[in-house]
């Protein structure tokens, strides 16, 4: 079925899908497949004064406003900090945290609480209007997503959808070469104060960007699945594909260690 061309609705436009994006990384090598990212992405614990490129940086925005959210509302707003006295300040209400002075991007993740609101129908409608629903349903849509939302803690929810868009800017600069850090410890009333953040912003997190400065960062290790994993009800063991010998990696850059710089 042919998907219908979107029309343009007065004051509201919605972004195309991410086109025109760096191939590479910045010295001219592939970019991480999505495996080796998943291997590769540790928190940093301390940050060189090399600078992420504004294409990267935009790529990584832009694919991060890529992420699902519930009934596609995306309450997240981002406030990227990369003045050096606006780090400073951002530093002082995060506990004096070195990564932040350090990091030459800081992002502050922010989940609106209550414009979601307000947002709904025109994002259902043009939505339909680019094929995903139906016109004459938009309304009992925003209806029932409203009513659904209503029955949730806004805070809760809104915290769920900011950190899947985190995650995805976090995967994506690592794709790019790139180190990141979320840090959770700062003084909400602090940021609020020193960025202008209204009273309805949930906020979510910082999300430093750079380059990882000294010791390439170790592998810490996971539970295995036997112990988070569970087959059909909670309790029951889950069993896994039966392996024979060495496990099969067709992708020989899995074969490296997790840890291996770039």
């Amino acid at each position: 079925m042919k998907t219908p061309s979107p029309e343009k609705v007065e004051g509201f436009e919605m972004d195309e899908p991410p086109a025109d994006f760096p191939a590479t990384r910045p010295d001219g090598s592939p970019l991480k497949p999505i495996t080796q990212v998943l291997l590769d992405r540790r928190a940093t614990v301390s940050f060189a004064s090399d600078e992420v490129p504004a294409e990267v940086l935009e790529a990584i925005l832009r694919f991060g406003a890529q992420a699902p959210s519930g009934y596609n509302l995306q309450p997240w707003r981002f406030i990227v900090v990369r003045d050096r006295a606006n780090r400073a300040r951002l530093q002082r209400v995060a506990f004096n945290q070195a990564k932040i002075g350090e990091a030459p991007v800081v992002i502050i993740a922010l989940g609106l609480k209550g414009s979601w609101r307000k947002d709904a129908e025109r994002i259902f409608r043009e939505g339909a209007r680019r094929g995903a629903g139906r016109l004459d349903e938009v309304e009992r849509k925003v209806a029932q997503a409203i009513q659904d939302l209503e029955q949730t803690r806004t805070d809760v929810w809104v915290t769920r959808q900011t950190a899947i868009a985190l995650t995805t800017m976090m995967l994506v600069a690592e794709a790019y070469g790139f180190d990141t850090v979320l840090l959770e410890g700062f003084d909400v009333e602090g940021v609020r104060r020193e960025f202008d953040i209204p009273e309805e912003a949930e906020i979510v997190g910082l999300l430093a960007i750079g380059r990882m400065k000294g010791e390439e960062k170790p592998y810490p290790g996971r539970l295995p699945l036997r112990e988070i994993v569970f087959e059909e009800r909670y309790g029951r063991p889950w069993v896994g594909a039966k392996r024979e010998g060495e496990p099969r990696i067709k992708d020989d850059s899995l074969k490296r260690s997790a840890n291996e710089g770039d």
